[in-house]
C-alpha cells in the first residue's frame, strides 16, 4: 500500500474521483475527502507532504482551511484550488494560508501532476535543509560543549604549570647553590671527574631554570596576568641595545651583526622589556642556527597598515617547509636533536608570538631551504598629531 503524501479537500465527489484516476499510477498515495475535519485527521496520522483544497467549501473557505494547516503543519506545502480569478482570494491565501501555488478550475492534468510532484520535491527538499541544519545545530552544540570542558582542562593546566613553576624554583635555586659552593672547593678539593660531573649537573639545573622561568613566563602571558608596560619608545634604540650585547657571542663564532635602521621609523607604544626579550630570543637564535656570515636586523615601515616591521636574517641553512607550521608552538625546537647543541627549552618562540599579539601585532617567518631565515614581526606605529 502506497504511503499518503497527498490530502485534497473538495466538495464534488466527482472532481476527487477523477483526481484519484489521475494520480493511482504514481508511486505516492492520496486521500480524499469532501470534509475538513477528515483531511486534518488524516494529515494527523500520514506521512502528509501536500496538501491541496479547494476554495469553495460549505463549512470553511479554503483560505482558512489551508491557514488551519499552516498553524498546525507548516512544512505541508499548501495549494489552492479556484473556480474563478479572485485577487482578494489571491492576496489571503498568500498572507494567512501561505499557499505554494493556485489551480484554476478547470485543470490540465499535466500541469497538475506537475505541480504535485513539484510540491513533493519542495517538501523533500525542506526536509532535508532541516535535517542537515538540525545535525549542524547538535554539532555545534557538541563542539561548545567539548570547547568548554577542553577551555577547563587547559585553565587547570596552565594554573598546574603555574604552580608547579613556582614551586620548583626554591629548590632549583637551592641545587645550584649547593653546586656552586661544591665547585668553589670551599668544602674540599675536587678530582677532574668530581668537577666534570657537577659541571654536567649545573648545566643541567640551568636548564631546567630556564624552562621553569619560560612556563611561568608564558602562563603568565596566556592567562592575562602579564600586564603590559607601554610607553612611546624608539625601537630603533631597543634593537641598537640588543644588537650590541649579542655581538660579543656572535664574534665568538666568527659572525658579524649589522643593523639597517631606518631614520623614519615613527614612535611605538610597547613595552620595551618584553620587545627587549623578543629581539634577544630571536638575534640569539639566528647566532645558534648561523655557521657561516652573520645576520643583519632592519627595519622599516608598512604604511597600509600603520605599522613598524623589524627583520631578523640570518645566512643560516634555512628551513624545511614542512617544519615552518611548527615554529611559535610550544616545546618546538628548530633542528636536528642530534645537532642541536645547546638546547633550549622549546618555548622561546611561542613566548614571542604572545608578546607581539598582546603588542597587537604579528610574527612570522620567511625561510626557504636554499639558505636564510628572516624571523619578521610588526609592532602598530603610534599615530601622529595632524600638527606634529
Amino acid at each position: 500500500m502506497k504511503e499518503i503524501n497527498v490530502v485534497i479537500l473538495d466538495d464534488e465527489q466527482n472532481i476527487l474521483n477523477s483526481l484519484t484516476r489521475l494520480f493511482k499510477d504514481e508511486p505516492f498515495g492520496i486521500f480524499t475527502t469532501t470534509k475538513h475535519s477528515e483531511a486534518l485527521e488524516a494529515i494527523s496520522k500520514e506521512k502528509v507532504k501536500v496538501v491541496l483544497s479547494d476554495h469553495r467549501m460549505p463549512e470553511i473557505s479554503g483560505t482558512e482551511f489551508l491557514e488551519k494547516v499552516k498553524e498546525k503543519y507548516p512544512y505541508i506545502v499548501r495549494i489552492l484550488f479556484t473556480g474563478y480569478t479572485d485577487i482578494q482570494i489571491a492576496e489571503d491565501a498568500i498572507n494567512k494560508g501561505g499557499v505554494y501555488r493556485f489551480i484554476n478550475k478547470p485543470w490540465d492534468d499535466i500541469s497538475l501532476r506537475r505541480t504535485i510532484l513539484e510540491a513533493i520535491e519542495r517538501f523533500d527538499l525542506r526536509q532535508k535543509n532541516r535535517e542537515l541544519m538540525e545535525e549542524i545545530t547538535n554539532q555545534n552544540n557538541q563542539l561548545l560543549a567539548l570547547n568548554a570542558k577542553l577551555g577547563k582542562m587547559y585553565e587547570a593546566q596552565k594554573e598546574f604549570s603555574s604552580t608547579v613553576s613556582h614551586e620548583l624554583r626554591t629548590p632549583l635555586a637551592s641545587i645550584k647553590t649547593t653546586i656552586d659552593v661544591v665547585m668553589s672547593e670551599t668544602t674540599g678539593q675536587l678530582n677532574d671527574d668530581q668537577k666534570n660531573f657537577l659541571n654536567k649537573a649545573k648545566s643541567n639545573v640551568d636548564r631546567l631554570s630556564r624552562l621553569v622561568n619560560d612556563v611561568l613566563s608564558l602562563s603568565k602571558l596566556e592567562s592575562g596576568k602579564e600586564i603590559l608596560n607601554l610607553t612611546e619608545t624608539d625601537v630603533n634604540i631597543i634593537i641598537t641595545e640588543v644588537a650590541d650585547i649579542q655581538r660579543f657571542v656572535a664574534d665568538k663564532k666568527g659572525l658579524y651583526i649589522k643593523t639597517h635602521l631606518s631614520g623614519d621609523i615613527p614612535m611605538v607604544l610597547l613595552d620595551s622589556d618584553k620587545i627587549n626579550q623578543v629581539l634577544d630570543n630571536l638575534i640569539g637564535n639566528a647566532i645558534k642556527f648561523t655557521e657561516k656570515g652573520g645576520i643583519d636586523i632592519s627595519t622599516g615601515v608598512i604604511a597600509k597598515e600603520e605599522s613598524v616591521v623589524i627583520k631578523i636574517k640570518d645566512s643560516g641553512p634555512g628551513i624545511r617547509q614542512e617544519d615552518l607550521d611548527k615554529l611559535f608552538k610550544k616545546f618546538q625546537q628548530l633542528g636536528d636533536y642530534a645537532t642541536r647543541g645547546t638546547g633550549g627549552t622549546g618555548l622561546g618562540l611561542a613566548i614571542c608570538k604572545e608578546i607581539i599579539e598582546k603588542h597587537c601585532g604579528k610574527i612570522w617567518v620567511e625561510s626557504g631551504q636554499s639558505g636564510g631565515s628572516s624571523f619578521c614581526f610588526t609592532l602598530p606605529a603610534k599615530k601622529r598629531e595632524e600638527n606634529g
